[in-house]
């Protein structure tokens, strides 16, 4: 007869192959036998959690709570799933229970200094950053929620010295470096992956509740607008890519109107999410100017990217693909951080990328498109105040009279 140590063990082993869904069935199994058991209960809200039903994994750590109200992983996990979704004093609260019983709890140091900056509370945020880093001086998180904190109040000196420290700790160089140079003011053509992948892999959770609910996030809906407008709801065999997906925000916004839908991203995370909305024909983990390449040439209908280029400074071979895999007549949608004055692209402090308008109307030209449609947006907010961009539409010009028009109105 299996006991309950033992059903739950297998959970645990089925988790780290990435079942979640019979990993939570042998925890219940677990349950059945010892239903008092706080750290089965735990992992089993923890389960509900990771498959993105949330009211569940609340319910199971409160009674899991319940049984146990000290218990330093129970009150970090449940501390991480109240933050996710903005109840922030009790965040604190728990992710305080979780410090108290285990004083040295570098993450639960540096999530409750992320949600007291989220509320606005930047000196006790600094102390808990600059305490998780005292612990764990490899936690690469905490460096970035610092330098982010310092960069937004104006110490960029501070926030250099603090990469500084990064890189000579040995952590992630492209980042890092990344980073130093979008406070020192230096040139720099495309944020590295790694960086790109570290703070979407830690965002996942609440990327779609946070950008929606708390940034006034509209891209998503914008683009699926201007798709509808342009091909009804009819055009089923269009071949879409969905450049930088992420949860899929996007992809929920035209699935109706296309036929196979492709979404590609290099947070590994961000994808878990966008593969539970099931809409998405293939999923590509990896850096796009990689993907691009790999597409057959006048093989894509549609190309989206919102809020990507952000993370790239020059786009010339990214056009150049485009234009390479659009057949005639194919669109290309896109949104820009507005850079005012006509430089190119530049990299800012906040570790983005701007793009003059002139620079992408001339970079479409010499990739074949036309542009159809540029739109002033307002694309989140960012201490309370909206950030600027366009939102363009191109549209690949003839090639010649033998290619065959595919979705094309």
């Amino acid at each position: 007869m299996t006991t309950a140590a033992e059903w739950h063990s297998k959970g645990l082993g089925l988790l780290e192959t990435g079942d979640l869904h019979e990993a939570r069935n042998h925890f219940a199994l677990a349950l059945n036998d010892a239903p008092q058991n706080a750290p089965y209960l735990f992992d089993y809200a923890q389960t509900y959690v990771d498959l993105g039903q949330y009211e569940k994994a609340e319910t199971f750590f409160r009674a899991a709570l319940d049984l146990d109200p000290a218990s330093a992983t129970g009150n970090y996990r449940f501390a991480n799933l109240l933050k996710q979704f903005g109840h922030l004093h009790e965040a604190i609260a728990k992710y305080s229970l979780a410090i108290a019983a285990k004083p040295e709890y570098v993450e639960a140091f540096n999530n409750r200094g992320a949600a007291y900056h989220t509320m606005g509370e930047t000196n006790n945020a600094a102390d808990d950053y600059r305490r998780a880093i005292g612990l764990d001086p490899h936690l690469s998180q905490a460096y970035l929620n610092l330098g982010r904190l310092l960069d937004s109040s104006g110490d960029f000196e501070a926030a250099s010295e603090l990469y500084r420290g990064a890189l000579k700790n040995g952590l992630d160089q492209g980042l890092f470096t990344h980073l130093l140079q979008s406070v020192s003011g230096a040139p720099s053509d495309k944020a590295p992956v790694g960086y790109v992948r570290a703070i979407f892999d830690d965002y996942a959770g609440a990327f779609d509740h946070h950008l929606t609910q708390t940034l006034g996030y509209t891209l998503p809906s914008l683009i699926g607008a201007q798709v509808r407008a342009l091909y009804g709801a009819s055009a089923n065999q269009l071949i879409a890519v969905d450049l930088g997906c992420g949860t899929g925000l996007c992809g929920v916004e035209i699935a109706s109107c296309v036929g196979h839908l492709a979404g590609v991203d290099a947070s590994p995370r961000m994808l878990d999410h966008a593969d539970r909305r099931g809409i998405y024909h293939d999923l590509i983990e990896g850096d796009i100017e990689r993907y691009l390449p790999t597409l057959d040439a006048v093989s894509v209908d549609l190309l989206i990217a919102a809020d990507v280029f952000i993370y790239i400074g020059a786009l010339e071979k990214i056009f150049s693909e485009a234009g390479r895999i659009l057949r005639t007549g194919g669109v290309f949608i896109f949104s820009i951080e507005h850079l005012a004055e006509n430089a190119g692209h530049q990299l800012q402090r906040t570790g983005r990328f701007q793009h003059s308008i002139d620079y992408i109307e001339q970079l479409g030209v010499a990739s074949g498109f036309a542009v159809e449609r540029v739109a002033p947006v307002e694309l989140r907010l960012e201490q309370a105040r909206p950030v600027p961009g366009g939102l363009f539409t191109l549209r690949r010009v003839f090639r010649s009279a033998s290619e065959t028009v595919s979705g094309v109105m």
